[in-house]
């Protein structure tokens, strides 16, 4: 099965960790990988109009940002970035 899930978390770099299959907040399925990377190139696009930043990484995975978008840390007592990253899946592993 092929999927896109976009990510909203904390820090940038969270492909690095366990546990980011907990930051999803959408999914989409698709029949093809051709449908899911014609979705995706779409996606990027619509990101890219709505965020104002955006960092390229490992992989190249995009995790897009506005600066002003921030949530407090209670453990660390800062002020930290969201990060949204869209990723596609095969069978639940990265596609990079």
């Amino acid at each position: 099965m092929f999927k896109i899930v976009i990510l909203r978390a904390d820090y940038e770099g969270w492909w690095l960790f366990e546990g980011w299959q907990e930051d999803i907040i959408r999914q989409f399925s698709y029949e093809s990988e051709t449908a899911m990377k014609d979705a995706y190139r779409d996606i990027i696009q619509k990101m890219k109009e709505q965020f104002h930043s955006f960092k390229e990484g490992k992989y190249s995975l995009l995790a897009f940002f506005n600066s002003c978008e921030m949530e407090n840390c209670e453990d660390c007592g800062e002020d930290l970035q969201i990060f949204y990253t869209p990723m596609m899946l095969k069978d639940g592993e990265l596609i990079a």
